[in-house]
């Protein structure tokens, strides 16, 4: 029957259904494999079909390196990061240390970098990949340049779609330490990925305006944990940057269109802002949160209308919890997602001013959580698909 219908219906059925279903409906022929796999049509999809249909956790295990998404409010594993040779590290492998986050995610892609740090904490060597957890496929980027490098090296990170080029992008801001001090910047470079050429560019030597500057590290063993969520809106990544003394913050951008900085206006009352998310559309600031007994207190700055300074407006956020720490994770309708001390989640509501439990089963002791959107977008050139098991395909191998 499907076979006699024109092909616009045909299109026009396929784009109301889910992705797990049109996952599955790519192998019933080689003209749906087409269609489905197609760019127009995964655009088509991503524009028409609903973020909160498609929204879902994304779950890092801090110490077993392993991934889960949430299905029927239920962990899952997805896989596990790929393990290293001593040929891809050159030297003992048991010598170093591997850290690994979550740099953003962007239309159901997911970035990830692998860190390697000398036993000085010195910066070895990154591993950036792209992830799509809905199709199970990881691709590993080429090296932006030659990372191994005596000096003290620090680098930013930010991930995001360009929707004039429709290219997905990546800009790493490469810090290098005075050797001397530790603590003064020697020198800069900023390095743009794009999926589409499958190639890093180096911008200009002379930035026009401000690049985020992160914390100074004085002594290597006390390595900070810098802030690692980039919200993206108005197509451009956001990065929230304080001083060293966390007396002042700045809001800085990469316009992944243009590939120019600019600074942001801040809201009207000083604070100490420590998330950086994006709350009904909206760029949006948390403080640190003040906790009793009884509840935990923090402002919340939401930008109204983008980059103008008067249209920050403060909301004040009370949980019911005795926590010393929550952090923001994601907006969806009227609710906030927060993640407390790595491990619980509560969902709070802004306008009746309640909580709830999300009721997800199995998370890990100690995780952070982040929402990526169901998608069909197909990685250019992939030959990988990661399994559950954690085994590599053979485009990891060969790297």
């Amino acid at each position: 029957m499907m076979k006699n219908l024109p092909e616009d219906i045909m299109k026009e059925i396929l784009l109301r259904l889910p992705v797990k279903s049109l996952l599955r409906f790519r192998c019933v022929s080689q003209d749906w494999q087409c269609l489905i796999s197609d760019s127009s049509f995964i655009t088509l999809y991503q524009n028409r079909n609903s973020r909160k249909e498609n929204l879902s956790l994304f779950i890092t295990d801090y110490y077993t390196k392993t991934f889960y998404t949430v299905e029927d409010n239920s962990c899952c594993k997805l896989f596990d990061m790929p393990a290293f040779t001593s040929t891809q590290l050159n030297g003992d492998i048991r010598s170093l240390c591997i850290r690994n986050r979550v740099v953003g995610s962007c239309n159901g892609l997911l970035c990830l970098i692998s860190s390697v740090f000398r036993p000085s904490n010195i910066l070895y060597r990154e591993f950036i990949y792209l992830f799509n957890p809905t199709i199970r496929k990881l691709k590993k980027l080429p090296h932006s340049c030659r990372c191994i490098c005596l000096n003290y090296l620090e680098t930013r990170l930010g991930f995001g779609f360009d929707p004039i080029s429709k290219d997905y992008k990546v800009v790493k801001i490469v810090y290098s330490y005075d050797n001397r001090t530790k603590s003064r910047i020697d020198h800069k470079d900023v390095w743009v990925y794009s999926l589409n050429s499958d190639h890093w560019r180096k911008l200009g030597d002379h930035i026009p305006v401000p690049i985020p500057i992160p914390i100074p590290i004085l002594i290597p063993s006390q390595r900070l944990e810098l802030p690692s969520r980039t919200p993206i809106v108005n197509a451009a990544i956001h990065w929230l940057v304080s001083s060293w003394d966390k007396s002042s913050y700045s809001i800085f951008s990469f316009d992944l269109v243009h590939e120019v900085f600019n600074e942001l206006p801040q809201p009207p009352e000083n604070g100490r802002f420590e998330d950086i998310v994006v709350v009904g559309g909206c760029l949006s600031v948390f403080s640190r949160g003040r906790h009793s007994i009884s509840y935990y207190l923090m402002e919340m700055w939401v930008m109204k209308e983008y980059g103008v300074k008067e249209s920050w407006t403060k909301q004040i956020i009370v949980l019911n919890s005795d926590a010393c720490l929550y952090k923001p994770v994601e907006s969806w309708d009227d609710e906030i997602l927060f993640q407390h001390e790595q491990k619980n989640l509560v969902l709070y509501n802004i306008k009746s001013k309640t909580e709830r439990d999300p009721g997800i089963h199995g998370l890990p002791a100690h995780c952070k959580a982040l929402t990526h959107t169901k998608s069909l977008a197909m990685l250019k050139g992939l030959r990988t698909s990661m399994q559950g098991d954690g085994r590599k395909g053979k485009e990891e191998e060969e790297q």
